[in-house]
């Protein structure tokens, strides 16, 4: 029978190889969770490099962008290169690629050897979870994909919840370095097991002829990367802001602020494994949408009780704000795999990238329209961001040939 979204004829004999398996989601979960943890734990231990280094911690923000630009530009690049090598092999390369960086960051000497070693790194990463949001699609069922990339993806927003407490907890216990070298053999140590992991990933998906139309496919994936873009904008230019809002506007205490972070990170780990269950029973690209939709609300009543309806009320928002957003990414990925099989690996390669790019400018632009104009205006922004996406995501077609 064919695929009600793209009418591609499922191959026999993969029908039975394709079934999600726990150590699978677990391998991946575990590599999207110390992926992020690599690029998220770098800012709080920017102190402790300033004072290694003797240079104020300000000075040294570009390690964050270097990573996060090396990501985004090399991710379309490597999905090219993936589709005539295969997810497999340019995973694995990846991560000993990443696992050298990170120990070449551990013995760097100055910032010049600090900012290559976080640019290899970044280069290292886009080889390897987009690869594995790629491998996870190939091995679901297709109505089990969006659970299934849930689950991955859910590594990567737990990492972006905790990495900053967990660097600086780390940072306590031990030097910088000590660190990054630590995460430099975690990620040698786990290619052996992506080997035995993937080996059979080449039999889980019969390979699928590029479509005929190629304008149609290029337009598909433009939408696709344009809501992704917005999305991941108009979040982070909320979040990024988030704490220093709550201190300036309640004169709040670092622990307030980390419970406000909580809600918000419990928000959007179980929003992300609830929206991935139903994308699946509901479509992937029905989801998108209700998603968008829910997040033009949240962010709306939340800044139209911000800041007049206290603490209590904030966090609550922010909890709904997070469970409504983060669902969205992967169905969207579920929608991409469905949509543009021939080019996979490729379309969620430039997902990645338009994720670090949207929050990239997200972040820029939240903190210049903060300091002109305060977080109800950010969250104002966020809110037309979202219905943007929203515009867009109207025109995802449910079939390639209609």
């Amino acid at each position: 029978m064919a695929h009600p979204l793209t009418g591609v004829h499922p191959h026999p004999a993969a029908s039975g190889a394709v079934s999600p398996a726990w150590r699978w989601v677990l391998v991946g979960w575990i590599t999207a969770f110390f992926v992020g943890i690599d690029l998220f734990i770098v800012a709080p231990l920017l102190p402790s490099i300033g004072d290694d280094l003797g240079m104020a911690p300000a000075s040294l923000a570009i390690l964050v962008s270097a990573f996060g630009l090396a990501y985004a530009v090399t991710c379309p690049v490597l999905g090219y290169v993936a589709e005539r090598i295969g997810a497999r092999k340019v995973l694995c390369l990846g991560l000993a690629s990443l696992g050298a960086a990170n120990l070449y960051t551990a013995m760097a000497p100055d910032l010049h050897h600090l900012l290559a070693s976080r640019w290899l790194a970044g280069m290292a990463a886009a080889s390897t979870t987009p690869m594995v949001y790629a491998l996870a699609a190939e091995r679901s069922r297709p109505e089990r994909r969006g659970s299934s990339l849930a689950l991955v993806n859910s590594g990567l927003v737990l990492a972006l919840v905790g990495g900053a407490p967990l660097g600086l907890l780390l940072g306590q216990v031990s030097g910088w370095r000590d660190v990054f070298a630590a995460l430099g053999v975690l990620f040698i140590v786990m290619l052996p097991v992506h080997l035995a992991t993937w080996r059979f990933s080449r039999h889980a998906a019969a390979p699928v002829a590029p479509s005929g139309d190629c304008a149609g496919q290029l337009g598909v994936g433009v939408r696709i990367l344009v809501c992704t873009g917005l999305w991941s904008a108009s979040v982070y230019a909320a979040y990024t802001l988030l704490g220093t809002a709550i201190r300036e506007e309640f004169g709040a205490s670092t622990g307030v602020v980390a419970a406000a972070l909580a809600a918000f990170g419990i928000g959007a780990t179980a929003g992300g494994l609830a929206g991935g269950k139903l994308a699946d029973r509901w479509g992937s690209r029905r989801f998108v949408r209700l998603s968008l939709v829910a997040m033009c609300v949240c962010l709306t009543l939340t800044g139209l009780t911000f800041p007049a309806g206290g603490l209590p009320t904030l966090a609550a928002a922010l909890f709904l704000i997070a469970l409504a957003s983060y669902g969205f990414f992967p169905a969207l990925q579920s929608y991409a795999s469905a949509a543009m099989p021939a080019r996979r690996k490729m379309i969620l390669g430039f997902m990645s990238s338009a994720l670090y790019l949207g929050i990239a400018a997200g972040s820029s632009a939240g903190a210049a329209i903060y300091s002109a104009s305060g977080y109800r205006m950010v969250l104002a922004a966020s809110t037309a961001t979202a219905l943007l996406g929203l515009l867009v995501s109207a025109q995802l077609r449910q079939r390639l040939d209609q």
